[in-house]
């Protein structure tokens, strides 16, 4: 008993050092920005560059189009498939299939 009234200042620190520690301890596990969290957040980023790459590979997809659709280097054939899709139109010698969508 002796003990523990000389030294009590010193248990009073270690054990608030202790109830830090298990606090910072129990939010690194378990709390809103734990490891957890993190993890979500990687497969969120990673979902999201998928995206952007499939994103990205459109816009070239397009570029491609609009590329092929400029006055300098019209393609015809892509102005023809174009014309008849929209007209909704077709040249004497094609076989049409109408799908249903």
């Amino acid at each position: 008993m002796l003990l523990i009234r000389k030294h009590r200042l010193e248990l009073v620190v270690a054990g608030a050092c202790l109830a830090l520690i298990c606090y910072v301890s129990w939010q690194g596990l378990y709390g809103p920005r734990s490891f957890h969290y993190r993890d979500t957040l990687q497969w969120q980023q990673a979902q999201l560059e998928a995206d952007l790459a499939a994103i990205g590979a459109q816009r070239v997809a397009q570029e491609e189009l609009v590329q092929r659709l400029r006055p300098e280097s019209i393609d015809a054939d892509l102005v023809d498939e174009m014309a008849r899709r929209d007209l909704n139109m077709a040249a004497a010698n094609d076989f049409v299939v109408l799908v249903k969508r």
